[in-house]
């Protein structure tokens, strides 16, 4: 019995090993730079998009900080692993892209944690990561959102937002026209300004939308439930498909929904 737990403790120390961590912090000038890419490992990401017509605090500068956390057999395996690792930004005309360069040798022994990011709200903003939720805010400009696992969160994109998520919830507020797909879960999507198009799809999620008004629609709903429409111009209560259009139907609006959907006008 003392032989089959020494054998145990040993194959722990061997699993877990030692870990090490390497600060990481960074300010790359934008001037020039129209649209930025962030395409990251598996990691949360959190973007604030400062005003650059303030007169203080927000320079053209894309500005980041975070670490790399790693495992190794000792303590200097670890450190050594995680100082191996590096973000890159590259310019490329009017595009400035970050991205990791993680060596072949410390490859599944290091992650990334990055804490908030900040940049102009006055660029187009694109998003990438394997793993982990995103939230962006305060962006002007385009925003497009790509991970595998994680929620999202939006409160901009004025100049449209775009979404693909395999398994998370997605939540937008924005007065922009958007593309919204998840596989798995539920998307809430809420129109700050004028009306406009709207595309939105599920897997397997329900749907919620709040519209800036109803008199202009071309509404194609299909759902795997119950649908509610309860606007000014529109109250309906059925299943699987509704096709309606309102006024001169200028504003499309199309719902693909793996659940239920709901549909609501904002209150002035």
């Amino acid at each position: 019995m003392r032989q089959s737990a020494i054998g145990l403790l040993g194959l722990a120390a061997c699993v877990l090993g030692w870990r090490g961590e390497a600060s990481i912090a960074g300010v790359h000038d934008l001037d020039g730079i129209v649209s930025v890419r962030i395409d990251l490992p598996s990691t949360p990401l959190s973007v604030v998009a400062c005003d650059p017509e303030a007169l203080t605090g927000c320079p053209a500068q894309l500005r980041y900080a975070g670490r790399f956390l790693s495992t190794g057999g000792s303590a200097r395996d670890a450190e050594n692993h995680a100082q191996q690792a590096a973000l890159r930004f590259d310019r490329d005309a009017g595009l400035g892209s970050l991205h990791a360069e993680l060596p072949l040798a410390v490859r599944g022994l290091v992650e990334l944690e990055i804490e908030e990011i900040e940049l102009p709200s006055d660029r187009d903003i694109e998003l990438v990561t394997d793993r982990g939720d995103v939230e962006v805010f305060g962006a002007r400009r385009s925003v497009a959102v790509r991970t595998e696992t994680g929620d999202v969160t939006i409160d901009g994109g004025d100049a449209g937002v775009a979404v693909d998520v395999d398994d998370g919830d997605v939540y937008v507020r924005s007065p922009g026209d958007v593309d919204l797909f998840g596989e798995q879960g539920a998307i809430s999507m809420v129109q700050t300004g004028a009306p406009r198009r709207v595309h939105i799809r599920t897997g397997h999620g329900g749907v919620r939308l709040e519209l800036a008004a109803s008199t202009d629609l071309d509404l194609d709903v299909r759902a795997d439930g119950e649908i509610r429409v309860t606007t000014a111009a529109l109250v309906v209560r059925t299943e699987d498909r509704l096709r309606r259009t309102t006024g001169a139907g200028s504003i499309e609006v199309t719902i693909d929904a793996g659940g239920s959907v709901e549909i609501v006008e904002r209150q002035p």
